[in-house]
């Protein structure tokens, strides 16, 4: 038996964000139980099937996590623990959309465990949330950070302290300004969290915000100098004491995500709930984006990952991360040897973007804005 972390996929949403193309439903009323019993079976079932001991880390994602009740939040969490016990230092996020932050949320995450929040701010003025269609807008930003402070987040002289913030930004939204851009990561950096998500907007295809964009109604900052942004913000983050430690993500010492970093070691996770995702040894499998064949117990699709794959994918996502990639950890899963990337990482460490040591191969700083030429540059030798 082993542990094991859980990503559970609330796919609902009040509305449909512009930009996003996760997988959700408009949800106007309040998420069916059949849901809930469903996301309890399928733990139990996965458990089982993949001979999990404990929970190491739990994700509650979506969708919008944040519309379950708080008795839906119990019997959810719960029915984990019945499922497979949660480890003692377990890190259980939940995400929330900032208007549904109320005391009573609060105060049911807390009774259930859940000690790390993820909000998603995503811009702090109106335009860009308005023009991008966030039910939150500047004033529900600002209320849910106060609430937070002062029901969230822990006194500074509090040690250990048990409960931990994530807020989220996204840098190029339409509408964005230099000005309100960094007057709103100002306001993010002095609120109290210890881990803040700055990603680059990326148009995904067919979203409505694509669709926008590509017609002309909608229009986008340049991209030379929403980069200067992102970098310039970068920095910022940097001098308040947020180490990057992966492409988008910074934070204060001690505080990374330790269930995103179990993603990106390729260490076994399991995802319950519609279009959730699971990896686990070589088996990928997914569920049905469908909820009610989801529910039904259908559409689930199974991959299975050559070891060619598996070895471009631990390379692939190790890169994301500042501290790069463990070379004996490559060798004692795959037996081989990383040196065959080696005449590529070489010309990028000449370069300045990447470094080594004997333990480490890693992409400096700068040579992260370029991962995906630097993937781009290594698939050959694996697909």
């Amino acid at each position: 038996m082993k542990p094991c972390s859980l990503y559970v996929h609330i796919p609902f949403c009040k509305s449909k964000c512009a930009y996003c193309d996760f997988f959700s439903v408009v949800c106007k009323n309040r998420i069916d139980d059949a849901y809930i019993q469903k996301l309890l079976e399928e733990a139990e079932m996965r458990a089982a099937q993949f001979d999990v001991s404990e929970w190491r880390t739990l994700y509650f994602g979506g969708g919008t996590p944040s519309l379950l009740s708080p008795n839906q939040i119990e019997k959810l969490i719960s029915g984990i623990k019945a499922a497979r016990p949660i480890a003692e230092d377990a890190e259980i996020t939940f995400e929330c959309n900032p208007d549904d932050i109320t005391i009573e949320l609060l105060d049911a995450l807390k009774a259930n465990g859940v000690n790390r929040l993820s909000a998603g701010i995503q811009a702090m003025s109106d335009a860009p949330l308005s023009v991008v269609g966030r039910r939150a807008r500047r004033a529900e930003n600002l209320s849910a950070l106060e609430l937070l402070s002062k029901h969230w987040i822990e006194p500074e002289n509090s040690e250990p302290k048990k409960r931990r913030l994530s807020l989220d930004l996204i840098c190029g939204l339409p509408g964005e300004t230099s000005e309100s851009f960094f007057a709103g990561l100002d306001e993010i950096i002095s609120c109290g969290a210890d881990h803040v998500s700055l990603y680059s907007l990326t148009l995904e295809e067919n979203t409505p915000l694509y669709n926008a964009v590509d017609s002309g109604k909608v229009e986008l900052p340049e991209i030379e100098e929403t980069d200067s942004w992102w970098i310039k913000a970068r920095d910022l983050l940097e001098m308040n004491g947020f180490a990057q430690y992966e492409v988008s993500n910074f934070a204060l010492k001690g505080c990374q995500s330790r269930h995103n970093m179990s993603y990106w070691k390729m260490l076994p996770y399991i995802g319950i709930g519609a279009g959730a995702t699971g990896t686990v040894g070589s088996l990928r499998y997914t569920n049905s984006r469908s909820i009610e064949d989801w529910l039904n117990g259908k559409g689930e699709e199974k991959e299975l990952l050559t070891p060619d794959i598996q070895k471009f994918e631990f390379l692939m996502m190790g890169f994301r991360t500042l501290e790069g990639v463990d070379i004996s950890e490559y060798k004692s899963r795959f037996g081989g040897d990383i040196s065959v990337i080696e005449p590529v990482f070489s010309e990028w460490c000449r370069k300045g973007l990447a470094q080594t040591t004997k333990e480490r191969w890693a992409l400096n700083k700068e040579g992260l804005l370029l991962l995906n030429c630097f993937l781009k540059e290594i698939m050959d030798f694996f697909l």
